[in-house]
């Protein structure tokens, strides 16, 4: 199950360290500060690309790193040694590195800690935890704790800047390879994990210098993965800007926009750029409190899919594209995503253009854009359009639209859904843990959507294949089972009554002596039996558990492998 194995993973942060592991150190930082920030310049360090720096475990204030560089393939990599480095600064931010490039911060000191570098606190209202700024490119954030910030837990971008023109689009800074990955960030008084500047996505530069607009730099290769983000005041991840090669991926995210401040209060606000964001599970805990998904003007060809939205406030993914999509022949592809209870509808779509620089075309819709909503699950959505007097129905209370032509234009690229107001009849395997996958192959969700391979969506939220039966499952998981074959009236091996209740019989025409033969439960794996039976004589099956099993049949050389059901 998803959610334990995530909560098994943070109980890791109680183990102590009780040895430490050789840190392969090129340098070992000395001298360090526990009281006064860390300032620490490149030219006062003897390094050479592709060195490992060392800190010390200890209680240190925050650190400052200046114009630190590796390569490519030799990048320079951060990192405690002897235990766990703790951080706490009350004035600036916590790790901030400026003017560098490739460069690894990790945790991965001592093979006892999960996170071997915990950011304690930064209690400055401006501070983050780990900042990337003046210009810093190629980086990559992993095993660190970061909790009790001023602003956001971990924030890379460098805002233009009138008083350095460095700083600007138009003279082609642009932040690249960007990983961050396998860390606990919460309790922050901004975001969890911002990247990239706010705005000025393509027409609106939201600053100028003497009276001429300025914009923020683009960001490329960016990828979030696998991060635990809980309980932030503001997004839990915010992305701007990556106009290659977005990806926010396996990530749990939990009790976002605690705050509740007005457009700052989702799970992900996503904009200006092309993304694929999948494999996600976002949960809040009380409605009313941290939306889901956002999508301002994130251009043609992004994808959403295999994500787990739970009781979000508003709309579960909510797509607003203020400027014009780049190809009118390819809009979003929202696949496969899991949408419980949010409290107005699953998906909220609109296409009206509010920001151009062709005034003929403001406040007019794109709704001949080529949107996709195929294999998604969405129930008991807040709306209930149907009660109302307008134009939506009951449909657009789980895909909904801001204007009736947009939701017509797109109305045949809308289909293989599953929507509900009965969640306890889909089948579904653990409603009371939020687990929402398919329970059996009786599920309404089994082999009920619509092949979407051709977009890349072959896997499931577990990164299991799809599809794994006769078709792919409608949501963000696939049911994993093994198919009862077809018997072939020339396969010697003939096992019945299945599904069975008190016995089976295993048959072989040609012979009936003794066989080699095990019963493993397919959901533990667990060997029920192992020894010999005797073909053609009943198997008593009287005090198995119902549910499905594994039969491996050893006979004459060959082996056979069916599958039963005890009912």
């Amino acid at each position: 199950m998803r959610r334990k194995l995530l909560f098994y993973f943070i109980m890791l942060l109680t183990v102590h360290a009780v040895y430490s592991q050789s840190c392969n150190c090129d340098v070992t930082l000395t001298g360090l500060k526990t009281t006064s920030l860390n300032i620490i310049l490149a030219s006062q360090v003897n390094y050479s690309p592709g060195d490992t720096i060392c800190i010390p475990a200890g209680n240190y204030a925050g650190f400052r790193f200046f114009d630190f560089e590796g390569t490519t393939t030799a990048p320079v990599t951060f990192i405690n040694c002897g235990g766990k480095v703790e951080i706490t600064e009350h004035q600036y931010t916590g790790i901030a590195f400026k003017r560098s490039k490739h460069i690894r911060i990790t945790g991965t000191g001592d093979s006892s800690l999960v996170y071997g570098i915990h950011i304690k606190e930064v209690s400055n209202g401006g501070s983050v935890g780990i900042g990337i700024e003046d210009l810093s490119s190629d980086f990559e954030i992993d095993h660190v704790e970061i909790e009790n910030t001023g602003f956001a837990g971990i924030m890379a971008k460098t805002d233009p800047s009138c008083s350095n023109p460095n700083t600007w689009r138009s003279n082609g800074y642009v932040l690249k390879n960007l990983n961050i990955h396998e860390n606990f960030i919460h309790d922050t008084g901004a975001e969890g994990i911002y990247v990239g500047y706010t705005g000025g996505y393509k027409v609106n530069s939201n600053r100028s210098c003497n009276g001429v607009p300025i914009f923020g730099h683009w960001l490329e290769d960016v990828d979030i993965h696998n991060n635990v983000i809980e309980d932030t005041k503001w997004d839990g991840i915010q992305l701007n800007l990556v106009r290659q090669n977005g990806k926010i991926r396996n990530n749990y995210i939990y009790n976002s926009g605690t705050e509740d401040v007005f457009a700052q209060n989702f799970a992900m606000s996503i904009g200006g750029g092309v993304y694929d964001v999948f494999n996600n599970y976002i949960e809040t805990p009380i409605t009313g409190v941290g939306q889901g998904m956002q999508f301002i003007s994130a251009e043609s060809g992004t994808k959403v899919y295999n994500n787990v939205i739970v009781r979000p406030k508003f709309h579960g993914i909510f797509m607003h594209n203020r400027h014009e999509f780049d190809d009118i022949n390819t809009g979003y592809f929202v696949l496969n995503n899991t949408i419980i209870e949010p409290e107005d509808s699953g998906v909220f779509y609109n296409t009206v253009i509010t920001i151009t620089e062709d005034l003929a075309k403001k406040f007019t819709t794109q709704e001949n854009v080529k949107t996709y909503m195929v294999n998604n699950l969405v129930v008991d959505p807040g709306s209930d359009h149907a009660s109302g007097n307008t134009w939506k129905g009951d449909q657009e209370s789980y895909f909904d639209f801001n204007k009736r032509i947009t939701r017509d234009s797109t109305l045949s690229r809308i289909f293989s859904n599953i929507t509900t107001r009965q969640m306890d009849t889909l089948g579904l395997s653990d409603i009371t843990n939020n687990y929402f996958s398919p329970a059996d192959q009786s599920s309404d969700l089994v082999d009920s959507g619509s092949d979407v391979s051709a977009y890349g969506v072959t896997f499931d939220l577990n990164d299991d294949l799809r599809p794994f039966g006769n078709g792919f499952d409608v949501g963000a998981y696939e049911l994993e089972y093994i198919s009862i074959p077809i018997q072939d009236p020339n396969d010697p091996i003939i096992l019945a009554p299945n599904p069975a209740d008190t016995y089976f019989i295993i048959t072989n025409e040609h012979f009936k002596n003794s066989a080699k033969l095990t019963i493993m439960e397919f959901n533990t794996g667990l060997i029920i039996y192992d020894g010999k039976y005797k073909i053609g004589t009943e198997f008593n099956i009287d005090e198995l558990d119902s549910g499905l099993y594994i039969l491996t049949l050893w006979t004459r050389g060959e082996t056979y492998v069916r599958q039963l059901i005890v009912q």
